[in-house]
């Protein structure tokens, strides 16, 4: 009884759904009103306007798709876009002309994933929907959308590098060996408004100028078509009419690699192609149809491009280096830029910075650093526009750049970036700077390494500036041992040679950054006086005779790395275009030491010390005076012991004998005897009497700095003190910053002391 129960259920359900169908069919209550829209393809056949394009959408097999299940949003060509697009393709009378796998491309190009209506398309960025209280997520960034178009998976030819042990990428009729890539996601297509122009201070001819029509300010674009007619509803998604068949974007890398009557860019694409990386997908491997049956199909593999701004063959864009707590898709906000320099350009560039005498030979001899280099140069993280070209941005090794419009020879919209191709060369900073000699010649490689190892280019490479820097060339590094590199192993050291034994020293990347900011003034000398003191980017001073020519740090120059032979150095200098400065060969790198301003008082003036300590004024189990800051700057003048001892100090109060010592140290400024302070009142360390409880006031005393000397007026207008420039004065105090087991001591110059034949009295001075 109970399996007879158990076969009539299904039967009594079957016969009750025919039961109800019957009825909903005849019942008023349940059919669909009228006024409900259809879906898209209904939609798109009810618009007259739209018969072309709704005929493209069957011919692909699309009104299937896009009227049974999903949700989308249609931007459809009307029927004068057509016409025009016939016009600019002549091959081509009518829609059953374009092949089928053509047209397919462009139907699924129209048809974006998701329902948006023109409101919701200029309210998104990649947070999700605008906030207008939220300061971080409250304007329209959001400007692009995914389209139902992906690109087949793309078939790479490789070759191995032995040079460089690595794999690059070659044309396939060159290799029997490639890789497929599996292909990072569908295209996207940009929608322009006016909201987003605004945000980025552009303008309508930024648009203009790769869409070839003008921008109205009232409409919206899609790529380069217009929305005549926009928020046609469907049960699944939005219709949008425009004015233009819009044609799939391409790439960085289909920009690169597409065949032009006109400009051909394969020389830069083939130096973009010797940088990427390659990893195997076993996911989408195997996603692939019969894979899981067993069948035998094609390895797909990820490809980046780790050391570029951007990847030229990806769909999906990525936010800037740097960047933190974002999505993990941030395309719809993010584009690059890609100036392209065309065949001529880059040859011509080649010979003129990379394969003259002396410099590296070829681009192939050119080291991986320095090609990544001219790549990134020509690339950016952002999209660039006319407005940019004139006004600069920052490309991809984050100089700011310009590019001269009677250059540009070809200009397009990409889909992951926009496109210039140009007929000359964006030069790397690192070429038209100081280090310009250092980058493009052989005989400099060292450095060159060194600077790279340090970090140190983007401060070298500085715009207005008026560097001078010093270096040593290979073939003198050889002879000297004084800087040694491996290019295998990629180390640094140094030979330390003595009398009776040479011990190799290995130089850290702190090393590396002491010795060669050490050789970097930051202005020129004016050649005045006799001796000037410039000071580098390590905190020191060099030493300029502007007699004999010769350049020094703050301790004699020896040959080699410690050595016990005093040299002198006359520089020679090597560069000619350097707009940030001057580059000069040395034949030994100069030397730098300054005993603290405690040890050089305490150990070459004990008598002047001595008042330090009877006033109070010093630790000497500490190495230290009471009244000297580490971060602050000196200029002592310390009177010798002839001067001393005309002084009657014993008269004096402990308070007053502060005073008097304390009114011979200036405080936050180095004066020394080449000219290169004004005259002014410097601030002194004596307490003046004018300080309250509250505010303590420091007396200024009139200094002027001159030629080979340093006056100090009198209260009356005469001259009190004359210091002129000899063997004791300018001598330079510091501290070591350092750990003490450095090669090069980190030391910083904070203090110069004039010894003085006369003392400084207050009530006779020139202060205030």
């Amino acid at each position: 009884m109970r399996k007879t129960i158990r076969l009539l259920l299904p039967v009594l359900l079957v016969l009750s759904v025919i039961g109800c169908s019957e009825r909903f069919d005849t019942d008023s209550k349940y059919r669909r009103p009228d006024w409900l829209a259809g879906k898209l393809f209904t939609q798109i056949l009810d618009q007259p306007e739209l018969s072309a394009f709704a005929r493209c959408i069957e011919l692909t097999g699309y009104d299937s798709v896009i009227n049974i299940s999903g949700s989308y949003t249609v931007f459809a060509p009307d029927n004068d876009a057509f016409a025009l697009y016939f016009q600019e393709h002549p091959a081509y009378h009518a829609v059953e002309d374009i092949p089928i796998d053509e047209l397919t491309r462009i139907v699924k190009y129209h048809i974006v994933q998701n329902p948006w209506s023109t409101d919701q398309l200029r309210s998104l960025d990649i947070y999700g929907w605008i906030d207008s209280l939220d300061i971080s997520n409250d304007e329209p960034r959001g400007f692009k959308r995914e389209t139902l178009l992906r690109d087949k998976d793309r078939n790479y030819g490789i070759a191995l590098d032995q040079e460089e042990d690595r794999l690059i990428i070659v044309d396939t009729l060159q290799s029997g060996w490639y890789r497929k890539q599996a292909t990072d996601s569908r295209k996207y297509a940009p929608v322009f408004f006016q909201e987003y122009f605004d945000i980025y201070d552009l303008n309508s001819g930024d648009y203009s100028f790769y869409f070839g029509r003008p921008f109205e300010s009232n409409s919206m674009y899609y790529s380069n078509g217009r929305i005549i007619e926009a928020d046609i509803f469907a049960e699944n998604g939005f219709v949008h009419i425009i004015d233009r068949v819009v044609e799939p974007l391409k790439n960085a890398f289909q920009l690169l690699n597409a065949p032009s009557e006109n400009h051909s860019y394969s020389e830069f694409l083939n130096l973009v192609n010797t940088f990427p990386e390659f990893t195997y997908n076993e996911d989408k491997t195997f996603d692939q149809p019969g894979a899981d049956q067993g069948y035998i199909v094609d390895s797909l593999f990820d490809i980046i491009y780790p050391e570029l701004a951007f990847n030229i063959t990806n769909e999906e864009t990525r936010a800037p280096s740097g960047t933190l707590g974002l999505p993990g898709n941030v395309s719809i906000r993010y584009h690059h830029g890609l100036i392209a320099p065309t065949n001529e350009a880059f040859d011509e560039f080649i010979s003129e910075y990379l394969s003259g005498p002396g410099m590296w030979g070829s681009l192939r001899e050119t080291p991986h650093h320095i090609k990544r280099m001219i790549v990134n140069t020509h690339m950016a993280n952002g999209p660039v526009y006319p407005t940019d070209f004139s006004k600069g941005f920052y490309n991809g090794e984050m100089d700011m750049v310009t590019v001269d419009q009677s250059s540009i020879v070809q200009q397009q919209y990409g889909s992951n970036c926009t496109f210039v191709g140009v007929n000359k060369v964006l030069t790397p900073r690192a070429f038209k700077s100081v280090t310009g000699p250092i980058y493009t010649q052989r005989g400099y490689s060292r450095v060159m390494y060194a600077i790279e190892r340090a970090g140190l280019l983007p401060a070298l490479k500085r715009e207005d500036k008026n560097y001078m820097l010093f270096v040593e060339s290979d073939g003198n590094l050889k002879i000297d041992s004084s800087l040694l590199y491996s290019p295998i192993t990629e180390r640094f050291s140094v030979f330390f040679v003595t009398e009776f034994s040479a011990q190799e020293i290995q130089l850290t990347t702190n090393d590396l950054r002491t010795l060669l900011l050490n050789h970097i003034g930051t202005e020129y000398p004016r050649g005045t006086a006799r001796k000037e003191f410039i000071k580098n980017l390590a905190g020191n001073f060099l030493v300029f005779n502007n007699v004999t020519g010769e350049v020094s740090g703050t301790a004699p120059t020896t040959i080699g790395y410690k050595g016990l032979v005093q040299t002198s150095v006359i520089p020679q200098q090597i560069s000619t275009n350097a707009d940030n400065g001057k580059t000069y060969d040395i034949r030994n790198w100069f030397n730098f030491a300054a005993p603290t301003l405690f040890l050089k008082i305490s150990g070459t003036y004990p008598n002047f010390h001595n008042l330090l300590k009877i006033a109070g004024l010093t630790r000497d189990k500490e190495y230290r005076y009471t009244f000297i800051s580490e971060n602050e700057d000196y200029t002592v003048f310390v009177p010798n012991d002839s001067a001393l001892s005309t002084f009657r100090y014993d008269t004096l109060t402990t308070g007053e004998l502060r005073k008097f010592l304390l009114l011979h140290f200036v405080q936050g400024d180095m004066i020394f005897t080449d000219g290169n302070k004004a005259a002014n009142y410097y601030e002194t360390a004596r307490v003046d009497e004018k300080s309250t409880t509250y505010t303590t006031v420091y007396t200024k005393l009139y200094i002027d700095p001159g030629y080979d000397e340093i006056s100090i007026p009198a209260k009356n207008g005469s001259n009190y003190l004359t210091i002129n420039e000899s063997a004791l004065t300018n001598l330079i105090a510091g501290r070591d910053v350092g750990e003490g087991n450095e090669a090069y001591p980190t030391i910083l110059s904070n203090a110069v002391i004039h010894e003085i034949d006369k003392v400084l009295l207050f009530n006779e001075l020139d202060t205030k």
